[in-house]
């Protein structure tokens, strides 16, 4: 009887500790799994605010002060993906770089930056600022702050003009606006129509242009028509032709030149007009003369179409020199520019053939027309034979013209004296 109360009494006891340790096992499974949830819920929630913060500004995946790269590079850094934290994006960049065969090196550093991110980019622009420095390091570094444009266009242009980037080019914050305008166009011309620096502005809205005509091209040309004068307009306008020319043929060029409203004085519209016209000219001459000579002739009378216009036309219409002249012949008289144009060319001739220049010269009916190739042909006679240079000085119809001649014409001591 007392063995069989021994028994149960253990049997009590074992039952106890079991549903003790049953009891423990549920209050840790539920107390780690609440915790594995809490955290679960606040990744979430940071991934949700983050792509809040990026959603409600665009431009900037990463902050507004990156002037000095710090805050890319910061970013970066603090990302969490495995990627970023034992930075393999900026090794891989660093060995994309020094790759000795060169389109394995292209394909590497192409394959880097179309996978550029706002995780990343820190990792990235070290790894070139620590690269040493060359022609082909700096074109690549050019299509990575192309690429940051497009993340984070200002700031990537306030890294390429801070005076303490190591990477500091202005080139490189041009290549920046560009990848910005390529994913948000209106941001990027509000950002350079705010820019004081006169140059960097013509440069930038340049690149803003050229992106533009990839998908907007009559954009491109209302857009173009803003920008001042400057080396930058004109380059502008030569590509803005092409891409016309390309895509709409001659009558799209024509419709372009007419389409300009140059009685408007901003930004000088006539100036705007005479360079497209002589650029257009240009483009339709070179596949019909015909084409050309009838545009101008349309608009002989009118201010846009200058010596330069007509000059560039001749190069692309006809083959030697002396055709060239010929054509220029055929030309309308009232146009303003075909005498300076003529001028222009001949002086070309005779540095190229004086005999066959002279030759030329003497053939033609001579006139008003001709009076600058006389000018030229009669100095550059002087050399051998100031009476024959005299003779032909005599032949211009200018007064202006020839009394400027005689005047270079006349022994130093006379010129002295007078």
């Amino acid at each position: 009887m007392n063995v069989f109360c021994i028994i149960d009494g253990m049997k009590g006891k074992f039952l106890i500790l079991n549903i003790v340790w049953g009891f423990a096992v549920v209050v840790a499974f539920v107390l780690g799994g609440g915790a594995s949830d809490q955290r679960d819920s606040l990744s979430a929630g940071t991934k949700r605010n983050t792509a809040a913060d990026q959603a409600g500004n665009p431009v900037s995946a990463l902050g507004r002060s990156a002037g000095s790269g710090q805050s890319a590079k910061a970013t970066g850094k603090a990302n969490g993906n495995e990627q970023s934290r034992s930075g393999g994006v900026g090794r891989r960049m660093e060995s994309a770089l020094a790759e000795l065969n060169p389109l394995q090196r292209n394909a590497r550093v192409a394959e880097l930056l179309i996978n550029l991110n706002a995780d990343n980019i820190g990792e990235v622009l070290e790894a070139f600022e620590n690269a040493p420095r060359s022609e082909e390091a700096n074109r690549y570094f050019r299509d990575f702050m192309y690429a940051w444009g497009r993340l984070a266009g200002d700031e990537a242009i306030a890294y390429a003009f801070d005076s303490e980037s190591p990477r500091r080019d202005s080139r490189a914050g041009t290549s920046a606006i560009s990848g910005w305008a390529n994913v948000d166009p209106e941001g990027a011309k509000e950002y350079v129509a705010e820019v004081k620096d006169e140059r960097s502005r013509e440069w930038m809205h340049y690149a803003v242009m050229r992106e533009m005509i990839q998908g907007d091209l009559d954009g491109a040309i209302a857009y173009s028509e803003q920008n001042k004068k400057g080396r930058a307009r004109g380059v502008q306008m030569d590509q803005l032709a092409s891409v016309i020319f390309e895509e709409r043929g001659l009558s799209g060029m024509t419709d372009w030149i007419n389409s300009i409203d140059h009685t408007r004085e901003e930004n000088d519209m006539l100036s705007y007009k005479s360079y497209a016209a002589g650029v257009a000219l240009d483009r339709i001459a070179g596949a019909d003369p015909d084409a050309a000579l009838n545009f101008i002739t349309e608009n002989a009378s009118q201010p846009f179409i200058t010596a330069d216009g007509l000059e560039r036309a001749a190069r692309r219409a006809a083959g030697p020199i002396n055709e060239e002249l010929d054509w220029l012949t055929q030309l309308p008289s009232e146009l303003s520019g075909q005498r300076h144009a003529i001028g222009e060319r001949f002086e070309d001739y005779i540095r190229e053939d004086f005999a066959a220049a002279g030759q030329w010269l003497a053939s033609r009916p001579l006139g008003p027309t001709y009076d600058e190739a006389i000018q030229d042909y009669a100095i550059s006679a002087a050399r051998d034979d100031r009476d024959a240079a005299l003779a032909w000085a005599e032949r211009i119809t200018d007064e202006k013209i020839k009394a400027d001649t005689l005047r270079r014409l006349a022994p130093r001591d006379s010129q002295k004296r007078g």
